[in-house]
């Protein structure tokens, strides 16, 4: 029979918790602790791709103590912007003026803006593909310790478990930026039409 916390489903304590001796870790001691954890699992790391611990853990490898790239973290909440603006059947002509416009919708579109999200919450939602939403703290319920287990802070435990590397999504950004300038640029100055004519860019979602 299979164990349910490793094909990615686990339920979290929905319960009040027993107490502990010497208390529970809190905030960025418990937020390592889940990710550490996951990370250290004998399960493999993607394995947990549906569960909300694959993205308690991206968001824990996401501090600046392990390394976060805060270019690139940025350039993921542009290129959700870009996806989300992607999604809304938007009309716009080809003029510098309505460039202007596309790029501002793409920026209120940031997804750390529209859904009120931290840039950590949001770069891990934007990678596992869930709904932008908060991410949970609470501790998967297979991960409680037992009640008579003596909790003992030991600051710098964490220390060289983890490194993240975040890589391409400045250059991709960029990349899609450009191509968008150059749609809307695409004939500036070419020719001057005769009569109504007008050019224009759509932004459609694929069926």
């Amino acid at each position: 029979m299979m164990d349910m916390k490793h094909i990615g489903i686990y339920e979290m304590a929905k319960t009040r918790r027993p107490r502990r001796r010497g208390g529970r870790p809190r905030g960025r001691a418990e937020e390592k602790y889940i990710g550490i954890r996951t990370l250290f699992s004998p399960t493999n790391f993607d394995s947990f791709i549906n569960d909300e611990r694959y993205d308690q853990t991206l968001k824990m490898a996401l501090r600046k103590e392990f390394g976060r790239n805060n270019a690139e973290t940025m350039a993921t909440m542009k290129l959700g912007g870009f996806m989300e603006t992607f999604k809304k059947n938007l009309k716009f002509h080809a003029t510098r003026k309505d460039m202007i416009r596309f790029f501002r919708i793409v920026e209120r579109n940031r997804i750390d803006k529209k859904f009120g999200l931290t840039k950590r919450e949001a770069t891990a939602r934007f990678f596992s593909d869930k709904p932008y939403k908060r991410i949970s703290t609470r501790r998967p319920s297979d991960y409680e310790a037992r009640p008579d287990n003596i909790y003992r802070p030991r600051p710098g435990s964490s220390a060289g478990k983890v490194r993240v590397i975040q890589k391409g999504a400045v250059k991709t950004e960029k990349e899609i930026r450009k191509v968008m300038e150059q749609l809307f640029m695409l004939f500036e100055g070419a020719f001057k039409p005769k009569g109504n004519i007008k050019k224009s860019v759509r932004t459609y979602r694929k069926p």
